[in-house]
């Protein structure tokens, strides 16, 4: 195995737009935005670093400017259980993202007011926001990013279709998705502390 560094990613995001209407069909955007500072591509299988997930963890910091209080989120707790080993574990290809020397890659989920509790989700299904609760008309917020995500567990140098396709045979998905030690490089944390607080309000 190759001997390896730990990659410089750094981490940037966005809300857009920053006014929320209540009477709009169309919720604004959440964007968290990774950008590769090394020299070579590299590969990484991003379970972790999705907003839709994030927001429904409640990993976020929503503050009631107006009320001068944290507008507490509902949480869903997603416990991803190793199926037993006569179950067969597909390689879940769309979470595999490469990040190009310089060129940031984004990651988006809409960012509106919920209508229902979140409900968890099957391991084989796609994450989707269940939205923000708590926002009242009228009031101004800023949204933190909060503590303990940023986590990269598993990563290889190259592009996404050689690093699935490697010449020993395609990945095993249950290896990647539950062998945690067997990943070709220890995982690496992106700094997320210095993020800048987001400041948003919502109206009619």
């Amino acid at each position: 195995m190759e001997q390896a560094l730990q990659p410089d990613v750094s981490a940037e995001w966005s809300l857009d737009p920053t006014t929320h209407s209540f009477s709009s069909n169309t919720s604004p955007t959440l964007t968290l935005l990774l950008t590769n500072h090394s020299d070579r591509p590299i590969t990484i299988y991003n379970e972790y670093l999705v907003p839709s997930r994030l927001l429904a963890e409640g990993s976020f910091i929503i503050f009631d400017l107006t009320d001068d209080t944290e507008v507490h989120q509902l949480k869903t707790r997603f416990c991803d259980f190793v199926p037993p080993t006569n179950v067969h574990v597909p390689l879940r290809d769309s979470m595999f993202h490469t990040l190009y020397p310089g060129t940031p890659v984004s990651f988006i989920a809409p960012f509106g007011i919920s209508k229902s509790p979140p409900r968890p989700s099957l391991p084989d299904q796609p994450l989707r926001a269940r939205g923000v609760h708590g926002l009242e008309l009228g009031h101004k917020y800023v949204l933190r990013p909060g503590q303990g995500w940023g986590w990269v567990r598993w990563w290889e140098y190259g592009e996404k279709d050689e690093v699935i396709n490697p010449p020993t045979g395609k990945l095993d998905g249950r290896t990647v998705a539950y062998k945690h030690s067997k990943a070709p490089h220890p995982g690496f944390r992106i700094s997320i502390e210095e993020l800048p607080a987001i400041k948003f309000n919502c109206i009619e």
